[in-house]
């Protein structure tokens, strides 16, 4: 225990300072919260900003709500007690979602309801513990044991945002390799030109070249995929 704070995991924790701040969860679930009603599991919880007595925060760090540190591979939980499982732009990051969705069914009561939200086309963010973006298909998969009510966009992943985080990303790579002018001039080409390029290799965009040869480092983070090469040991 450090004061109130429960802790699972071997290693020294870190302790974010209490003026950080995390997204809200949306009215929907802070509504599930306030109401009392049910037992929640806040899985990467983060720094909320009001504690709720029928709300477990789970986190690998101590914010200053967090309840109890440990690893959600393996959660430090009774089976069935909770009525509801709460994971906000976690599954990104665990090396092994399947595992982690077995032990959120485990853990929740017989009919118990489990919201995520998950990263699609979202660039690199939190390296070196961003592992997956997962298709529609791949969140189902990993939550196959589960009855799923629906699998959808939610208004805070549409299209604009996806745009907004990723273009942002690519300016600011650009900017930061190749300087200010190189990062206005690449401000400067439009979606067009962009979507012309992936059918005619001929149209090619100002900064095209600058893009093209980004360091590893830059790439890596905005990338459409990786190479790997590899031999057996």
């Amino acid at each position: 225990m450090r004061d109130q704070t429960a802790l699972f995991l071997p290693e020294p924790v870190q302790i974010v300072p209490a003026e950080h701040k995390s997204n809200p969860l949306g009215v929907e679930y802070e509504t599930i919260l306030r109401e009392g009603k049910k037992f929640v599991l806040n899985i990467g919880a983060g720094a909320t900003a009001t504690r709720y007595s029928n709300c477990i925060e789970f986190e690998r760090k101590i914010f200053r709500h967090t309840d109890v540190v440990g690893d959600a591979h393996c959660l430090p939980f009774r089976d069935g007690i909770f009525d509801c499982v709460f994971a906000f732009n976690v599954f990104e990051h665990l090396e092994n979602p399947r595992r982690v969705a077995t032990e959120i069914l485990r853990v929740l009561k017989q009919g118990g309801s489990l919201v995520i939200h998950t990263a699609f086309l979202q660039p690199l963010h939190e390296a070196p513990f961003h592992f997956y973006n997962a298709t529609e298909h791949g969140v189902r998969s990993w939550f196959k044991d589960f009855y799923v009510e629906k699998c959808h966009v939610s208004p805070n992943f549409t299209a604009p945002f996806m745009l907004a985080f990723l273009l942002n990303q690519v300016l600011e790579s650009v900017g930061a390799s190749c300087g200010k002018e190189a990062r206005e001039a690449a401000g400067q080409t439009t979606l067009r030109e962009w979507a012309d390029l992936w059918t005619d290799r001929s149209k090619v965009p100002a900064v095209f070249q600058e893009l093209q040869s980004l360091p590893n480092e830059f790439q890596s983070g905005i990338s459409a995929g990786f190479e790997l090469v590899a031999r057996k040991p």
